[in-house]
């Protein structure tokens, strides 16, 4: 069963980088840099540029002191931007990467090679096409306009408005027509590929699978998909440093108590999880139906090896010594049930509790910074001594 030669979630210059199973490669390295500093050229240089601009011609430096000290704009466009950036040369080819396992393994029969590449050719449609990235545009500046109009100039940092408080500055305006879209459309389409990709997942998860009900992973062959979640961490980590971000501002320029709101980053975390984990769940029919398959084949297979087994070791007259214990008759016993354990054990879901963990400390991870500077040290010092000790 050959294999698509083109990739799925990037363009066609990309496709060597799909071979093996790494982060940024050598020869991409460069390129992954030079658009992460155009993005902070682009985002974050001209806000801070136009603030100390208009802090100087009007005489107010406290402009430009509300806007270094403005923790959420620093984390978005210093840090949340160049990882959603990075985030593509790590993220992308792995995903292509699982989406070939699926061939790799066989799982998919060969009746169904065609709807297959079907599929893959629809998602790369999707994941790289000219509609969707227009699509995108419009929604991006559709969002920013519902936000100029509807959110209170009040809400917006004192950078972001002129002496009148109901007109932009040149940072304002700045950042509603280039650093906000910009960090939005980042957003949204890896909002778009995650879609793309649960949609992938269910057009297979409806083929012909060939799936092994006594496979070792205990989930039917699948597992390879239970583990793709962990490639969002990096996602995760971006939301948790955007929440946290504007959690911050609130933190450290309102007097809000971290500890008295842990709402804000449990429900950012429980979210986040929900999102990535949910994918590999459309195959909770798939496993179903192939456990209740195996459940009565090997049950029927051990009942009858155990019934033949029974009927020759366990007679009035059988003696079972050392010499006994040796034969074929009970390794190969000890061998199908074994498999049928498997079978058994089999479980009903493509769940990772690993993935799900590694998600949610990975977007609670920004929130520690702000945990840490309101719990005196003295008590940080003593817990640490008391898991130690």
């Amino acid at each position: 069963m050959s294999e698509p030669t083109s990739s799925i979630f990037e363009e066609p210059k990309h496709v060597a980088v799909l071979r093996r199973l790494r982060l940024i490669k050598p020869e991409q390295r460069a390129q992954a840099f030079r658009r992460v500093v155009i993005a902070v050229l682009v985002s974050w240089v001209p806000l801070a540029l136009l603030s100390a601009v208009h802090a100087v011609i009007d005489g107010h430096p406290e402009l430009l002191h509300a806007f270094f000290t403005d923790i959420a704009v620093h984390a978005r466009y210093l840090l949340a931007v160049p990882i959603l950036i990075l985030s593509e040369y790590i993220i992308l080819p792995r995903l292509d990467i699982t989406a070939r396992h699926f061939l790799v393994s066989r799982i998919i029969d060969a009746s169904d090679r065609e709807r297959f590449d079907e599929a893959v050719a629809s998602t790369r449609r999707l994941s790289v096409g000219i509609w969707p990235s227009a699509g995108m545009t419009v929604l991006v500046y559709a969002i920013v306009v519902v936000i100029a109009l509807t959110v209170h100039p009040g809400l917006f940092p004192a950078w972001h408005h002129a002496d009148d408080a109901s007109h932009l500055s040149l940072a304002g305006w700045w950042h509603m027509l280039i650093s906000l879209p910009l960090l939005l459309g980042l957003l949204l389409s890896w909002v778009w590929r995650v879609g793309v990709w649960t949609r992938f997942l269910h057009q297979v998860s409806r083929m012909n699978l060939h799936l092994i009900a006594s496979h070792p992973d205990k989930a039917a062959g699948l597992q390879f998909v239970a583990f793709s979640p962990r490639m969002f961490m990096s996602l995760a980590l971006t939301i948790g440093i955007i929440t946290a971000g504007t959690f911050a501002n609130e933190v450290f320029h309102l007097g809000l108590n971290p500890l008295d709101h842990p709402a804000v980053p449990i429900a950012t975390a429980l979210v986040v999880v929900a999102i990535f984990i949910s994918p590999p769940l459309i195959f909770g029919r798939s496993l179903l139906m192939a456990w209740r398959r195996g459940v009565f084949e090997y049950g029927a297979l051990a009942s009858k090896l155990g019934t033949q087994f029974e009927d020759k070791w366990l007679g009035a007259d059988s003696l079972v010594d050392q010499e006994s214990l040796e034969k074929p008759d009970f390794s190969s016993t000890t061998d199908l049930y074994g498999v049928t354990a498997n079978v058994y054990a089999m479980r009903p879901m493509l769940f990772d509790p690993r993935a799900a963990i590694s998600l949610a400390v990975a977007t609670l991870l920004p929130f520690a910074p702000i945990w840490l500077s309101v719990i005196p040290a003295k008590v940080i010092l003593t817990q640490l001594l008391k898991l130690v000790v």
